[in-house]
């Protein structure tokens, strides 16, 4: 009885020792050893926790994306139909454009024309020293014209010209004479002067080189300058040329007439010639 009484104790600590938690020593100090099913939940639980807090920021950074990518979806559309929209427009602009060009060419040409047209009796005299025609210009251009140009109204009789305008050119004076614009009374005058004028290339008055040419506009005067050197080429090679209103070159070689009405192609025929 004594003996059994003794082994039972024993068994009995032994069992209550495994139940018990076990301790660690560490550093001296004794620490308890967590059960293993409740580290691994301990363990998923924070973990779950820190992957739950990342997820709801991912999350709000792609709704925060989602939602500026739909703004700039609506922005790019409304401009892809502004853009579709001014296109549209422009189609419709550009051939209004085209017809208004076309129609204010006609117009500037038909301004062109009357402007000419409004010159046709006129004359331009070139380098004429400032002052020679004294106050009275109209007086003094009626008989220093035919005096000049030796223009005859029978032989041995000076013929006299009669001209309603005679004045100078707008602009300041300098060291260039302006020009003298004469307006005729008579239309069949000016064919008599301009001959007279090709007869006698080289004009003269008080020692000084005289030119007179037509009256023409800017526009036309620029557009004949514009040949130039196609002129001083064709006189270079002793070929006889023409220039028509308004700017018309006519060439005429090997007995045929040949019309430019660019100095480039006026050009390329002469360059063919060598």
């Amino acid at each position: 009885m004594s003996k059994q009484t003794k082994i039972q104790p024993r068994k009995s600590t032994a069992a209550t020792t495994a139940s018990q938690t076990s301790t660690a020593h560490e550093g001296g100090k004794t620490l308890p050893t967590m059960d293993a099913t409740a580290l691994i939940h301990e363990v998923t639980q924070n973990f779950s926790d820190v992957l739950e807090n990342k997820l709801f920021k991912f999350s709000e950074t792609l709704e925060k994306i989602s939602t500026t990518l739909e703004s700039q979806s609506k922005r790019i559309t409304a401009a892809e139909q502004r853009v579709s929209d001014v296109e549209d427009t422009v189609a419709g602009l550009e051939a209004r454009l085209a017809d208004a060009e076309k129609k204010m060419k006609v117009m500037a040409d038909g301004i062109v024309d009357m402007e000419n047209r409004s010159r046709r009796d006129n004359i331009r005299v070139l380098n004429l020293k400032e002052g020679t025609e004294g106050k009275r210009p109209i007086d003094f251009f009626e008989s220093w014209l035919p005096t000049v140009l030796s223009l005859e109204a029978s032989p041995g009789t000076k013929s006299r010209i009669k001209i309603d305008r005679a004045h100078r050119s707008l602009g300041p004076r300098g060291a260039r004479p302006r020009p003298v614009i004469i307006r005729l009374h008579n239309s069949r005058d000016k064919p008599r002067i301009m001959a007279a004028v090709r007869a006698t290339p080289n004009l003269e008055y008080e020692g000084q080189r005289i030119f007179i040419h037509q009256d023409l506009s800017s526009v036309v005067r620029e557009r004949r300058r514009a040949f130039n050197n196609v002129c001083q080429a064709l006189i270079h090679k002793g070929i006889r040329f023409n220039m028509r209103f308004p700017a018309t070159l006519t060439v005429n070689y090997n007995g045929a007439e040949h019309k430019f009405e660019t100095p480039r192609d006026a050009d390329n025929f002469i360059n063919t010639l060598e």
